[in-house]
């Protein structure tokens, strides 16, 4: 069913409004949206978890996050971009998820923080009519936190840094995009000065064997993946076997994954 641009379509996790050449696509031919993050994700939520995805756009991970914590559970969705703010609500309540929360903010640690994106142009975060307000994660007031997802192209660090005090009293596991050279270093050095195990992992958007029974892949040859880094708190001394551990703010993904180039 079409509404303009948006579809709408009975998936894995509920109904899903939807649009766009990735996420969209995904939801159009699979049902299903990068499946392995969802499965990395629920690795660390379950019943009654406390979750926030910044960025959280039309809610495809946010929607199976809302499922895994329950009722008892919360999520935070932060989604900077106001249209898209509103697709990520229209599928929350499609699905009846009270437990979660969307705000339409900006995540950073200061007032006067860029909202232009150098990779996706100036209007990627945010709308051209709608500004939203600048927030720090240490902002929210949460009685706990077990879980940040973080995808907001390039500025993950200053996220980190916006929720310091946060991170610092729960403890959270952290799962973050980090597919930009440029930024990972001093994204990599932050996350380790915070005393965390860091891992790669490459998560690829399609798998042969998804909701809908497609086993084709749109994108051929192309196998197209979110580079994210899975933190956990050192404490846990937990080991995450199969997944390349992160040593040094200088190693790359592609020291593991070369032929994902």
């Amino acid at each position: 069913m079409r509404f303009g641009d948006l579809q709408l379509k009975a998936c894995k996790y509920g109904w899903m409004v939807f649009t766009g050449p990735y996420i969209g696509k995904c939801f159009e031919l699979y049902g299903e949206y990068s499946e392995a993050e969802v499965d990395a994700m629920r690795l660390f939520l379950s019943e009654g978890s406390y979750a926030i995805d910044v960025g959280a756009n039309i809610g495809d991970l946010t929607v199976p996050m809302a499922r895994m914590v329950g009722d008892t559970g919360r999520v935070i969705a932060i989604e900077s971009h106001a249209e898209i703010h509103n697709v990520l609500c229209a599928n929350l309540a499609l699905n009846h998820l009270l437990n979660t929360k969307p705000m339409n903010v900006f995540v950073g640690s200061r007032s006067d923080v860029s909202t232009t994106s150098t990779a996706w142009a100036k209007n990627a975060y945010v709308s051209e009519i709608w500004e939203p307000r600048i927030m720090p994660l240490d902002a929210l007031d949460l009685p706990r936190c077990d879980f940040i997802k973080i995808d907001v192209d390039g500025k993950e660090r200053d996220v980190l840094v916006s929720g310091s005090a946060l991170i610092d009293r729960y403890r959270p596991v952290l799962y973050f995009e980090n597919d930009q050279p440029e930024h990972s270093p001093d994204l990599l050095a932050h996350a380790l000065a915070l005393d965390y195990d860091l891992y790669w992992h490459i998560a690829p958007i399609f798998r042969p064997d998804n909701y809908a029974n497609n086993p084709v892949n749109h994108w051929a040859p192309k196998n197209i993946s979110s580079i994210m880094t899975l933190g956990i708190p050192s404490e846990r001394n937990t080991q995450m076997s199969g997944l390349p551990r992160i040593r040094s703010k200088d190693e790359s993904w592609l020291d593991h994954y070369p032929k994902q180039a």
